[in-house]
């Protein structure tokens, strides 16, 4: 973030990831950024500190593509405009929280319901309506805005159709934040929307893959330290592996022994004997 060159920028995204507070729903975080979950339980980066994984992963992905679009075409994209949106994309999950008495991770009860009936973005949750409803709200550059937006409306084939779609998305979030609502128009699409899209959009390894197998692989663990499956402890020991090695390492470890399950479970339980060297050092 501090990277970011344009100053109005980055002072709005230090502002929402130091000061979290949604003001168009009344509510200021109770747990930190860098200690909240990239998604819901079960989900890709659902660990503690999970969140920040996931935009720094994306962060690093945009800027390697905004560097190949230079060199390859000569254009020089807005940088600032693209590491801005990839890391405000989900800011809603700062209100995901750990729920102590089962060890999942839930929904707080006054978030809005997820958008939508149709197949094209019906799965779109209520972290999206509390971001864009919050920078509707404060007023701030639609520009930043729709490059956050893009990150779960592509701005082509998810703009709008049959009342659905980014703009009508945006509407929606106006209403909450009683604004008129932005329009993106399809004349002036940005090109660094498109980054932000197809970034976040790499979900199909992270959930379906990564995530799954992990999580299963977890259960099998816990059930073989005597540990009930999907109970408070087991789930915590979840907790516990995922915020060191993270679900990609753990199918990583997978993959390269031959797809054996055994292999992994070995992984995990070295990083329970000794997790010393996979924690990050106090600053």
């Amino acid at each position: 973030i501090y990277r970011i060159q344009n100053k109005q920028i980055r002072d709005i995204v230090l502002e929402f990831v130091l000061n979290p507070k949604a003001t168009a729903f009344g509510q200021a975080a109770t747990q930190s950024w860098l200690a909240s979950p990239g998604s819901g339980w079960k989900s890709h980066h659902a660990y503690p500190g999970g969140l920040s994984v996931h935009n720094l992963e994306w962060v690093e992905v945009a800027l390697g593509w905004s560097d190949t679009w230079e060199k390859v075409y000569g254009v020089k994209l807005d940088r600032d405009l693209v590491v801005a949106g990839l890391i405000l994309h989900d800011w809603g999950k700062v209100w995901f929280l750990f729920d102590d008495s089962s060890g999942k991770i839930r929904e707080p009860d006054w978030y809005p319901k997820a958008w939508g009936t149709k197949a094209n973005w019906k799965w779109m949750g209520g972290h999206g309506a509390v971001l864009y409803a919050e920078l509707i709200a404060r007023g701030l550059p639609t520009e930043l805005l729709f490059s956050a937006a893009s990150a779960h409306f592509d701005p082509y084939w998810a703009l709008e159709k049959d009342g659905e779609g980014m703009n009508p998305a945006l509407r929606e979030a106006a209403e909450i934040a009683k604004k008129p609502a932005p329009v993106v128009k399809p004349e002036e699409r940005m090109a660094e929307w498109w980054l932000v899209t197809f970034t976040d959009e790499a979900w199909s390894f992270s959930t379906m893959v990564a995530a799954r197998f992990a999580f299963e692989l977890l259960d099998e663990t816990a059930k073989d330290l005597g540990l009930k499956p999907d109970s408070r402890e087991a789930n915590k020991l979840a907790w516990f592996i995922l915020s060191r090695v993270g679900d990609f390492k753990i199918y990583e470890v997978y993959q390269k022994a031959g797809f054996q399950r055994e292999a992994a479970k070995q992984f995990v339980r070295s990083v329970l004997d000794d997790p010393a060297p996979y924690e990050v050092a106090k600053r």
